[in-house]
């Protein structure tokens, strides 16, 4: 980029960061606890008067919201230099005593309900801060390194595990004549739980390499870098488990199909998907098996279960041998489908109508020995049965931990997220094993 071009750049992501500074920096608000004396309606000719505290600082659910469609509109290195310019700054951040007392409400309800917060609040002093200022562009960049997490609904936990209902069934209906009694009948199903697991990373740099970066007039942020990095490891550690990791069965391995065991992890789709229902396919043969035939084929067996997919994920090389299985039949390639920020795929032609195809990045969706053959999967996902729990909040976390605490001079950055992996239906979705050269 020529200096031009540069500074047309940097100008664009300072009016980006001021246009949402002002909801960035509410994120991190003290909240005001000094009581607010309300008036309320006068019962029986006696006056009540009701005591109130007054707003907090973290926003709403919409307000995040309307802070990442803004930041959606960004390109990578856009956000890159967006997340540069706010860890920067030193006057961010909620007490983390705060921040994990309050458990999602309202600060100023949760300080109510336990005045030791206030405590917290008023002590001087360094102290690790959560940085939720930070959280929307990362969360942004997250999704453009996971674009699965996009697609995966999230909902709050309801505990350390997770519980929910998983369908088995989903019964059945009665015709019935004019005056009959309706027949009882019910959906079947059979609760599960899902570990909410944590998957963290520390990322930082030292007081002597920030000196040493200002020195030398280097052009980049050490604690960007780091920011990213962190992101990258926390990204690739989820789709690893989301795609073939387990918490169940200690004999799991990535070379069989339980999937490899992590007791803190949870059990995920290679495992899970594992039912009688799968359909395999060999494209290294003489005559190579359609891929195309056995992912429809799979497709009708979750249609006639009652399931509607709405994606299919692969690693980059099955969608590239797809892709030169199917290059003869350009109808099947010219269906362009954007399944994530920025990110567009072909379309399979299935049962379903177009199916996108998409890949995870890296090589998450391992291989691994399925009788006499290695193979790797292919998930074809009813998404609206898929869920991602999560306490705290729905994307990486970032605690801000200033030079000295630690005993070091060193400012360190925790990346994390506590989140869990829910599978409601398991007849709704389908994979495809595709046997490797």
């Amino acid at each position: 980029m020529d200096p031009d071009e540069i500074r047309e750049f940097l100008t664009g992501a300072h009016e980006t960061l001021e246009k949402i500074e002002s909801t960035l920096n509410r994120l991190n608000e003290t909240p005001n606890t000094a009581p607010t004396i309300v008036p309320v309606q006068q019962t029986q000719g006696v006056p009540e008067q009701a005591t109130v505290a007054q707003s907090h600082g973290w926003l709403s659910r919409r307000d995040i919201l309307e802070v990442r469609s803004e930041l959606r509109k960004k390109s990578i290195p856009e956000l890159h230099a967006l997340i540069g310019m706010q860890a920067s700054r030193r006057d961010q951040g909620v007490p983390f005593d705060v921040w994990a007392a309050a458990g999602g409400q309202p600060l100023a309800q949760a300080i109510q309900s336990n005045p030791m917060l206030m405590k917290a609040i008023d002590t001087g002093g360094a102290a690790a801060l959560i940085r939720q200022d930070l959280e929307p562009v990362l969360y942004e960049l997250y999704v453009r390194e996971f674009p699965a997490w996009e697609r995966f609904p999230k909902e709050p936990a309801n505990g350390l595990v997770h519980a929910y209902n998983q369908i088995t069934s989903f019964g059945g209906a009665e015709f019935m004549p004019e005056l009959g009694t309706v027949t009882d009948d019910q959906s079947v199903y059979a609760r599960k739980t899902t570990n909410v697991a944590i998957v963290a990373t520390r990322r930082g740099i030292s007081l002597k390499s920030q000196f040493a970066v200002q020195a030398g007039g280097m052009g980049y942020n050490p604690e960007q870098l780091e920011l990213q990095g962190g992101l990258r490891a926390i990204a690739k550690k989820m789709q690893d488990t989301i795609f073939g990791g387990q918490s169940t069965d200690s004999g799991g391995t990535l070379a069989n199909e339980l999937g490899l065991y992590d007791a803190n992890g949870f059990d995920g789709l290679r495992s899970i998907l594992n039912t009688g229902r799968v359909k395999n396919v060999d494209p290294t043969l003489a005559t190579p098996e359609d891929m195309r035939a056995k992912i429809d084929e799979a497709c009708v067996e979750i249609m006639q279960q009652g399931g509607r997919a709405s994606i299919i994920w692969a690693e980059p090389t099955e969608k590239t041998t797809f892709d030169l299985q199917q290059d003869k039949n350009i109808r099947y390639m010219d269906q362009r489908v954007e399944v994530a920020v920025g990110i567009l795929t072909n379309a399979v032609n299935t049962v379903f109508g177009p199916l996108p195809i998409a890949v995870v990045p890296g090589n998450s969706i391992h291989s691994y020995t399925y009788g006499q053959d290695t193979v790797r999967d292919m998930y074809i996902l009813d998404e609206s049965t898929i869920s991602m729990p999560f306490l705290g909040t729905d994307g990486p976390t970032v605690l801000d931990i200033p030079i000295g605490i630690s005993g070091q001079l060193t400012h360190l950055y925790i990346l994390f997220g506590m989140w869990g992996l829910a599978v409601k239906a398991i007849p709704f979705s389908n994979k495809v094993r595709v046997t490797l050269p």
